[in-house]
């Protein structure tokens, strides 16, 4: 990863990758530290900073895309490309958490750089959550697996980094609640407490007010 500066400030963040078997969506790592350091440039220097990647699978034809770009092709390539899904589909359990964990990966890009189209987000919802084959799959091999993607992408719509289809937001906080219902029949009798639904939205004022109030109770760290 690179990135260079001038005018002692970061002025553009770049990444690459020499082959398909990785990508953009493929790990929590590339996000976490190339989304990580493009928040970091963009708070440091106070502008937009725009980010790249660059395509250097065949050395005879190199190619620089931006980030924005990249994120498509990857999502429209292995994520939403049907093939993708039936191959993910054969492997049951594991590919219902693998598909999970790429849909938790494009809302890391999307609250680290806010490069992610909303047409994403809908498409994802469209095609995972509120297609009845693919909820039975999931019902089937992973349920928690469909939760985690139902819950992912409520928490972006409630913290504004998807600015969702009216219609897709209803029809997937009805689906979310048929997915819930689901877990609590598989789950069974037990007693004491287990993970629910809830999204919980803090800001920094909430995060201040905290402080505040541990000064008060003599909480604070001396």
């Amino acid at each position: 990863m690179l990135h260079g500066m001038a005018d002692e400030r970061l002025k553009e963040d770049y990444q690459r990758y020499t082959t398909d078997e990785y990508d953009l969506c493929g790990c929590c790592c590339y996000f976490g530290t190339h989304g990580g350091l493009t928040a970091a440039a963009r708070t440091v220097s106070n502008q937009d900073v725009p980010v790249y990647y660059g395509d250097t699978r065949d050395p005879e034809r190199v190619e620089v895309r931006t980030l924005a770009d990249e994120l498509r092709r990857v999502v429209r390539t292995k994520l939403l490309n049907p093939k993708w899904i039936e191959g993910m589909q054969r492997h049951g359990y594991k590919g219902a958490g693998d598909i999970s964990k790429r849909v938790g990966t494009v809302y890391g890009w999307e609250a680290a750089t806010q490069e992610v189209d909303d047409w994403i987000f809908d498409d994802i919802a469209k095609t995972f959550v509120l297609d009845d084959e693919m909820r039975k799959f999931f019902e089937e091999h992973n349920p928690w697996a469909l939760e985690e993607i139902g819950r992912r992408l409520l928490e972006a719509h409630e913290r504004g980094l998807w600015d969702a289809d009216p219609e897709v937001m209803e029809d997937l906080k009805n689906a979310y609640l048929e997915i819930e219902g689901w877990i609590e029949e598989q789950t069974g009798e037990v007693s004491g407490e287990i993970q629910g639904g809830a999204i919980d939205v803090f800001t920094m004022d909430d995060v201040r007010g905290w402080k505040e109030n541990m000064e008060k109770a003599g909480l604070h760290r001396r």
